[in-house]
């Protein structure tokens, strides 16, 4: 779904969500406005400045601590009074630094039973709660001498932001923790260039950052093939979609200004604001309008001049959003749907866009109603009694009552009760270690007004664990999942055939390397082979485009000794691939499999020398082909090399078969390799059931490496 500008991304998305319509928003925001980097830097801005109360609001209302108003009044009054007991101990005026700060009030916390001037009072949990914060933030201010990466870790493990992000539904370990991985790169980045790398120069940066450059880059991340992806018009560039949405289609939101309007379209370009370049100054001047003040002979004529600058200005920028809309209905592969609302936040109606009318008169568009105005007059906005109430009564989708359902499910499989205030108590020590994360994930467990005692019912219903006890056994519970590898390789929605065949020989490796991408070093096998590619394809006449990543040549081996390029050529004009007709050379094909998006680019594909003469009168509708890899290197010595090799032409040898409709068994595959002149044909091939079970294998962490590499 494609929207003009990100203002309208809000209520789109909140909309779709209600329906139960999986969104992601590409592009709102950046590194610095995601939840667990957010509360991260609010933690080291409360550790490093008493001052900033406002982090510290972050962190209270987030959700480890989830205080409540009337505990957050609480708080405020105890500040209150620790600034009048310091004050009127001094007997002098206060300064600006006496203000209250909840900072200093959270380091000095009230004792359990205190009640205001005011009448209010913590709840139990929430001292609890409060008590355990700063004790996290204390621990942060004792180790500011560490470097900038090591302080963003050491906070990232007090705020247990590390659990909290691997227990999010959907998400896998690597990809939950993208933002965190990617903050602390941007601290080691800085703790390398900055020549004084304090805490203080590295939370003034990141304020910066936030205020001129939205927040740094998020990690690029591979998209969810089962969401709408919401984006804007410029977002979209390059880009598409086989299903596109283009929102708001009405005048003055796209384009985004009026241009049915009395005067036609208008725009003061460089005349108002600060933030606009003035047109003369711009490399482009010569294809921007004018503003010819200059030679005016009177007030009046400059105005004149000026107004025709604000006609020709709006003309171009018409010209502009006109290009705009181009890229936007251009985005879709087969189906467009192009929207737009008649009421806003204005009294009056918006008329359909320029754009809709000229397509809808053209006849491109067929009209789901009307651009005759609006059928109904502007609904009014809700009365006192139409206002939302908390709690929510059941949305009309019933997805409260199948919450409720889900948490009771989870209570019952736990053993575990509900207490005052909703809180939850395990009934044995096993639930509690089972609830661990969970409970660490949201800080303290209970909510506000439970006893804070932590009793809890042991096996026999006779006593139990506290706190402490119970804490210890969680911790003990997290190192031992920590101490034990986690086989599991959470695989991208796109893999080259390259990759699978790295997926099988190590998915260990291979899963690091997702995580964290490091550079692969040159290798000059494969510069070889890609120059041996090149020769190929201008020997069979065919050259192709190419991606950088899928260059062919680039997985061949590099630890074993190969020919020269002229040895090579002279090797490969030798074998009987040289003489033969190719089908089809370096031929790029995607294909699904297990929910992934295979890609492939074949070296060539030939008609099958081996098949055996056909019996009179006989026809097939497709020819039996042979795929065909040219490999630089040398054959593999050990059998799991060859295996995952294999796997490689598994893949293009479905690819092929789909792609052409060749049934499988006529789609044969080989290796040739150039440097010792030999074709190997692998024995067996996987087939697609056994492909796929190789990725759902190596996703759900228990592949049986016998069993799919065979």
């Amino acid at each position: 779904m494609l929207c003009r500008k990100r203002a309208q991304f809000p209520a789109i998305r909140e909309a779709l969500r209600a329906r139960g319509v999986p969104v992601e928003v590409v592009g709102l925001g950046g590194l610095l406005t995601s939840p667990e980097v957010t509360d991260l830097v609010a933690a080291l801005q409360a550790a490093h400045d008493p001052s900033r109360g406002d982090a510290l609001m972050r962190l209270l209302t987030g959700p480890r601590l989830q205080l409540g108003a009337a505990d957050l009044h609480a708080l405020a009054d105890w500040s209150s009074e620790l600034v009048g007991a310091r004050t009127g101990t001094i007997g002098l005026e206060g300064d600006v630094v006496d203000d209250r700060s909840i900072v200093d009030a959270l380091e000095d916390l009230p004792r359990r039973g205190w009640t205001s001037h005011e009448g209010r009072t913590l709840s139990t949990a929430a001292h609890e709660r409060l008590a355990d914060l700063a004790a996290a933030l204390r621990l942060l201010r004792e180790h500011t001498y560490l470097s900038l990466p090591e302080l963003v870790a050491e906070a990232e493990r007090l705020l247990r932001l590390d659990i909290e992000v691997s227990a999010r539904p959907g998400l896998g370990t690597g990809r939950g923790r993208a933002n965190l991985d990617a903050f602390r790169g941007v601290a080691a980045d800085f703790a390398g260039d900055s020549p004084l790398p304090t805490l203080g120069a590295f939370l003034a940066w990141l304020e910066a950052a936030e205020r001129e450059e939205r927040g740094l880059d998020r990690p690029v991340a591979e998209p969810d093939p089962d969401a709408v992806q919401l984006i804007t018009v410029h977002g979209a560039k390059g880009l598409e979609w086989d299903v596109v949405a283009v929102a708001g289609l009405s005048d003055g939101v796209f384009p985004a200004i009026r241009t049915l309007g009395a005067g036609g379209p208008r725009d003061s370009g460089w005349l108002t604001g600060l933030g606009t370049l003035p047109y003369p100054l711009r490399g482009d001047a010569g294809d921007l309008p004018a503003f010819a003040y200059q030679g005016a002979s009177s007030p009046k004529e400059l105005d004149l001049r000026r107004e025709q600058f604000v006609v020709d200005a709006g003309e171009h920028q018409l010209r502009e959003e006109r290009r705009l809309a181009y890229v936007a209905v251009t985005r879709a592969r087969r189906h467009l749907l192009l929207t737009g609302s008649y009421w806003r936040d204005a009294t009056t109606a918006h008329r359909p866009a320029i754009f809709l009318s000229e397509l809808v008169e053209a006849g491109l568009v067929a009209v789901d109603g009307g651009l005759d105005g609006p059928a109904e007059a502007r609904p009014e906005p809700p009365s006192g009694a139409d206002l939302p109430t908390w709690p929510r009564p059941d949305a009309p989708d019933g997805r409260r009552a199948a919450l409720e359902r889900a948490a009771h499910a989870v209570r019952s499989r736990l053993g575990t009760s509900v207490g005052p205030g909703g809180a939850t108590r395990a009934e044995d020590a096993k639930g509690a270690e089972d609830a661990g994360d969970a409970g660490r994930a949201h800080g303290a467990d209970g909510a506000a007004g439970s006893d804070g005692t932590g009793a809890d019912a042991g096996p026999d219903g006779a006593g139990g664990t506290d706190d402490r006890t119970r804490d210890v056994d969680l911790l003990l519970a997290e190192r031992r999942r920590r101490a034990t590898p986690d086989p599991g390789v959470e695989l991208p929605a796109h893999l080259s055939a390259s990759a699978v065949v790295r997926l099988a020989a190590d998915p260990q490796a291979f899963a690091g390397a997702l995580r964290r991408p490091v550079p692969l070093e040159p290798s000059a096998q494969a510069r070889r082979g890609t120059r041996f590619h090149a020769w190929v394809e201008s020997h069979f006449a065919a050259p192709a485009l190419v991606d950088l990543e899928d260059l062919p040549g680039s997985d061949d081996d590099a630890d074993l000794p190969v020919a020269d390029d002229r040895s090579l050529r002279d090797s490969f004009l030798r074998s009987p691939w040289a003489d033969r007709i190719p089908v089809a050379v370096e031929v790029d094909i995607e294909t699904p499999v297990a929910g992934y998006v295979l890609r492939s680019r074949i070296d060539a594909v030939f008609p099958d020398p081996d098949l055996p003469d056909l019996p009179p009168g006989t026809e097939r509708a497709t020819r039996p082909v042979v795929v065909v890899d040219w490999k630089t290197g040398r054959p593999p010595v050990d059998p799991e090399s060859t295996r995952a090799r294999e796997l490689q032409l598994a893949v293009y040898r479905l690819a092929w078969s789909r792609w052409t409709g060749t049934p499988l068994e006529d789609v044969r595959a080989a290796f040739f390799y150039v440097a010792v002149g030999e074709t190997v044909y692998p024995q067996q091939l996987l087939d697609e059931q056994e492909i796929e079970a190789f990725l759902t294998a190596v996703t759900e962490a228990e592949p049986d490496r016998q069993n799919v590499s065979r």
